[in-house]
């Protein structure tokens, strides 16, 4: 018995959100930074400013990266894949695996050298994707797992 598998958003996928934190950190610690570079003197309220800044940039990136991982959620079970959003307010999209007709994965350039991508499934007598998993680590094995998850309920029930 195949048993369940759960993904996420991949952190590689978040690489713009993660870059935020350190640009933001830098930007608190050293606001005059920029100004002493250029050799001018930068004005207290400035750099008081640029420093609350790069603060509030950096909590915006760690903010933005644990709601994505925590609000994405997409599962390969026996029978089904769901897919999960929302936090507070939630939107579930099961698909029953024996439903699918087609898997498809989709990569950017950056995200075939980061590993990443997006799955879709497409169900029986439907043109458009009825489930996706966005940006998931390896979306190639993901697919192979819903292929082998339907091959083997398929060999179950005696259909293909």
């Amino acid at each position: 018995m195949i048993s369940k598998t759960t993904f996420r958003v991949s952190h590689r996928a978040l690489l713009g959100h993660w870059l935020l934190v350190p640009l933001g950190a830098a930007l608190h610690f050293a606001p005059h930074a920029p100004f002493t570079l250029a050799g001018a003197n930068a004005p207290e309220t400035l750099t008081n400013i640029l420093s609350w800044a790069g603060m509030g940039l950096a909590a915006w990136g760690l903010l933005n990266i644990a709601y994505q991982r925590l609000a994405h959620e997409y599962v390969i079970g026996p029978d089904r894949v769901i897919e999960r959003h929302g936090i507070i307010a939630r939107r579930v999209t099961p698909l029953f695996i024996h439903h699918i007709r087609s898997t498809e994965v989709n990569q950017t350039i950056l995200g075939r050298l980061l590993g990443y991508g997006t799955v879709k499934m497409s169900a029986a007598g439907t043109g458009t994707s009825e489930a996706r998993f966005d940006r998931v680590s390896n979306p190639l094995k993901v697919m192979a797992s819903i292929n082998s998850h339907y091959q083997s309920l398929a060999a179950g029930t005696g259909q293909e």
